[in-house]
């Protein structure tokens, strides 16, 4: 016979009773104020331990049990305990513990910086350009509801900035239903968004920067790039990887739901990397050849939109069209080698 003291709660409330725990052959007795009990110990899940806190029985109607009694647990459940002892064991050696800790972090850095965009790139490839579609215009309506309205400029302006995009992308035939949409967005200034699908959202703010309609076909020619390169489907799908380790390494799967949720808003506010950015200048480069306008106009817009940094109405910091576009200097440099 096994004898130990323990704490007893009932699962209904938080209050605890001291308890009197005796083990006879594949049985429990539990006595104490109030308390009394006949449990099988084959019905009892013995939880692991975690460092120098009472180990907790817990018992098939919602009650448990929690003592300190280590020599006890190790008698009555001898080959739960017997995996559960080694890995404590391995806990409580520092070395052993850190080395967990960089494994592990190595392979969250590895996830993040490989793992997730190569599984975002694969997971996008395999979606419907209709399902795209739709994340686009959810994202459109976030971005209206961040301050951007019906744009400003004169209905005439607007059909020739249409015109122009209509003849950028003809005949393409890639299966997206390209789209520009015009807005008004002070608080964004001068700033073109490709959204999942087609559509491409340009502020009035960049036609104003811009001298000429060659230099706009050039910004939007870089966004339909990210579009044929589904950066936005990628960018999104990407988030949720990055919330679904999150949600894996810390267990926290509320942080998931609100990612999935927040999708539209971290397409809006969240920046293309590095090699997305040059994936959609080459193509722009590419395209602008085909119909007739040289890539030098593109260097021209970004070198405009360098200068027109940190200005805004009422010394307010515009959000333009370079605040997510790194390598500025770069990118003219390879637009004007075209």
């Amino acid at each position: 016979m096994v004898e130990f003291q323990a704490l007893y709660y009932d699962g209904k409330s938080s209050a605890s009773r001291p308890v009197r725990v005796r083990a006879w052959t594949g049985e429990l007795e539990i006595t104490g104020e109030g308390v009394r009990a006949r449990v099988p110990t084959s019905a009892v899940q013995v939880e692991p331990p975690i460092g120098a806190t009472r180990r907790i029985l817990q018992l098939p109607d919602g009650a448990q049990l929690q003592t300190a009694d280590e020599a006890a647990i190790a008698a009555l459940f001898p080959e739960a305990n017997a995996l559960e002892g080694r890995i404590h064991r391995l806990e409580r050696r520092w070395p052993y513990a850190l080395a967990a800790v960089l494994v592990v972090g190595l392979v969250a850095w590895w996830m993040v910086v490989y793992g997730v965009p190569i599984a975002a790139r694969i997971a996008a490839e395999s979606v419907p350009i209709d399902v795209e579609t739709a994340l686009g215009e959810r994202t459109l309506g976030t971005l209206d509801s961040m301050g951007c309205g019906p744009s400003m400029l004169a209905s005439k302006r607007a059909a020739e900035l249409r015109s122009r995009f209509e003849a950028l992308t003809h005949g393409l035939q890639d299966g997206f239903h390209y789209r520009l949409e015009l807005r008004s967005c002070r608080t964004i200034g001068a700033n073109a968004f490709a959204l999942p699908g087609g559509t491409i959202v340009m502020t009035d703010g960049l036609v104003k920067l811009s001298q000429n309609d060659d230099e706009i076909v050039a910004v939007l020619a870089h966004e339909v790039g990210h579009v044929r390169h589904r950066h936005g489907l990628r960018l999104a799908f990407q988030a949720l990887g990055v919330g679904a380790l999150v949600a894996t390494l810390f267990g926290d799967a509320a942080s998931l739901s609100a990612i999935i949720v927040a999708v539209p808003s971290v397409l809006v506010q969240t920046g293309y990397s590095r090699a997305f950015e040059e994936d959609a200048d080459r193509y722009a480069f590419v395209r602008l050849k085909e119909i007739g306008i040289s890539p030098r106009h593109f260097a021209d817009i970004l070198r405009r939109l360098e200068g027109s940094r940190g200005s805004g109405a009422r010394g307010e910091r515009a959000l333009d069209y370079l605040s997510s576009h790194p390598a500025t200097e770069k990118r003219i440099e390879r637009a004007l080698a075209q």
